[in-house]
């Protein structure tokens, strides 16, 4: 049985995502989403770039989907949820339908050159598109780098700093991020690492 109150909060909800996309289009700001778009928390929409919302799309905390060129798209699929989800976009960041993505950083870009000549004009910055597929569940305090590629139905634990490429189906964990072991109920071609070995206790105090 729904809790007391539930409809009541629902409602707030889709009201406040209404009033977002108003909002955000009456400051000139390139956002659009797809129906019944659910705000619990707070939307904050900011920069020259798009971010676009699919359908039935719920915001949770406060999500912050910044744009730093006119080029630049984040795009969210159908059915996700954004907890806290902090982005930083000058490319393009893809999120796939059913995601569940919490507290973490979403980056498509360095923002500062990684040179020893950082502080130069013209120093190179790394800037690479971040794609993460359907059904991908982000835990909090994570970080997805430039050039992340997370395949369909991953976990990404709690803290994982991620750059590169994983598989689909997959437990992703530690940092630098590493493939941990299988999601339950997909491809059982996907091995589960071995446990590190551990080292032996010592039973003697050292002199």
């Amino acid at each position: 049985m729904a809790r007391p109150g539930d409809a009541f909060h629902y409602a707030v909800a889709i009201l406040k995502g209404r009033a977002c996309k108003t909002y955000f289009r009456a400051r000139g700001r390139r956002f659009s989403a797809g129906r019944s778009l659910r705000v619990f928390g707070r939307l904050s929409v900011r920069g020259p770039g798009r971010v676009e919302f699919g359908d039935d799309v719920k915001v949770w905390g406060r999500v912050t989907a910044w744009t730093y060129s006119n080029d630049a798209v984040i795009e969210v699929g159908d059915h996700s949820v954004l907890a806290g989800t902090r982005f930083g976009c000058a490319k393009r960041i893809t999120i796939g339908r059913d995601g569940i993505i919490a507290d973490c950083r979403i980056l498509d870009t360095d923002f500062h050159s990684t040179a020893v000549n950082r502080h130069d004009d013209d120093a190179p910055v790394r800037t690479i598109p971040v794609k993460l597929g359907d059904n991908v569940w982000v835990a909090p305090d994570s970080a997805l780098m430039p050039g992340s590629i997370v395949g369909d139905n991953c976990v990404i634990s709690l803290g994982s700093v991620c750059s590169g490429t994983f598989p689909p189906n997959v437990i992703v964990v530690g940092n630098p991020a590493r493939i941990g072991g299988r999601v339950p109920g997909t491809d059982a071609s996907v091995p589960t690492p071995a446990a590190a070995p551990q080292p032996a206790l010592r039973t003697a105090l050292p002199e």
